[in-house]
């Protein structure tokens, strides 16, 4: 059985962090190297993007009952922890090289955490352990 919310947020999720991993390698005033971008990004950064959406997809289209609710748990675990490092260290230890993470992208990584984190907890309740 399919819990609906966990399957709805991380399919959700998984298609926006795609779909801006892929815009971050394209000059648009979203995301990307352009100065002006609302979320300055480098391929590294599009890549962890790319690599996060994916895992979010399968999360909603690969796991199902018990798992999906726990992959998601732990899908925002991960958001936590690179919510974290990013506050510590602005361009992520150096990983982004000249391209400082503000606050948009705090406040979308610790978003991003505390949904995933508030609806896979809450789809554990009725996910089935079968």
């Amino acid at each position: 059985m399919r819990n609906g919310l966990v399957m709805q947020w991380s399919a959700l999720v998984g298609v926006v962090l795609v779909v801006v991993g892929l815009l971050g390698f394209i000059s648009n005033p979203l995301v990307g190297k352009d100065p002006n971008a609302l979320v300055s990004t480098n391929e590294i950064h599009n890549i962890v993007h790319l690599a996060t959406g994916l895992l979010a997809l399968y999360i909603a289209f690969g796991l199902k009952g018990a798992q999906q609710a726990n992959g998601l748990v732990g899908f925002g675990v991960l958001y936590a922890v690179i919510f974290i490092a990013v506050v510590l260290s602005n361009n992520l230890f150096g990983l982004f090289g000249d391209y400082a993470s503000g606050i948009n992208e705090h406040v979308i990584h610790g978003a991003v955490a505390l949904v995933s984190l508030g609806i896979g907890w809450m789809g554990r309740s009725s996910a089935s352990y079968a």
